[in-house]
């Protein structure tokens, strides 16, 4: 699946503070997330760019538009969001949609843009659930979005929650399989469970 009128922004302007280190480039058996989350993008849109407010391995900034904040101060997620809007209606391609991969989310499936895709009619935003839990990062943006949210952004608001009760927003539920697809590694015990996953369900298949 490769809808042209989607673009991609991989999210990866975080402070990784509570892991330590650049979350970006923390390995599962020789892959870095970036590299992990890069490739099941790469699968699902054509156009994808990296927001990231650090630098960035030259191999990727060859390959891939690298994006900082637009605002700067380090606001949050919602900020890399506004970024990744400017980018797409910069495009001179007809782009609808921008959704979002985060880094540091590993276990994105191959159908995530097309299930977000495929609940998108007359919605601004569609978030993504796993049993009973909301991944608001986990996203399709409609572009249309980007003045509004900038203006919020500048009065100040931080959560995409918070903008989200403000516009048509519909969360898709994920067929339930053996782990959430969604999980996200944020501390050391994270990337330990997220390593447990890797074993159990892919490794042993490949």
């Amino acid at each position: 699946m490769n809808n042209k009128s989607i673009a991609g922004l991989l999210l990866a302007g975080g402070r990784s503070s509570r892991m330590g280190q650049n979350k970006s480039f923390i390995k599962f058996f020789g892959k870095s997330m970036l590299e992990i989350v890069l490739e099941k993008a790469c699968l699902q849109v054509e156009n994808i760019a990296i927001n990231s407010n650090e630098r960035i391995d030259d191999f990727f900034s060859k390959k891939y538009e690298l994006l900082e904040d637009c605002i700067q101060g380090r606001l949050g997620p919602l900020v890399g969001i506004l970024t990744g809007l400017k980018w797409a209606t910069s495009l001179k391609k007809k782009i609808k949609f921008l959704v979002i991969f985060p880094v540091d989310s590993p276990f994105i499936p191959t159908n995530f843009v097309k299930t977000l895709d495929s609940n998108a009619s007359d919605f601004e935003i569609i978030m993504s659930r796993y049993q009973t839990r909301i991944h608001p990062v986990c996203s399709m943006w409609n572009v249309s979005l980007m003045n509004q949210l900038e203006e919020d952004i500048r009065h100040g608001t931080r959560k995409i929650e918070d903008f989200s009760r403000k516009c048509k927003t519909k969360v898709v539920n994920f067929k339930q399989i053996g782990y959430d697809p969604f999980f996200n590694v944020n501390r050391e015990e994270d990337y330990l469970l997220a390593k447990q996953i890797f074993e159990q369900n892919f490794l042993k298949n490949s």
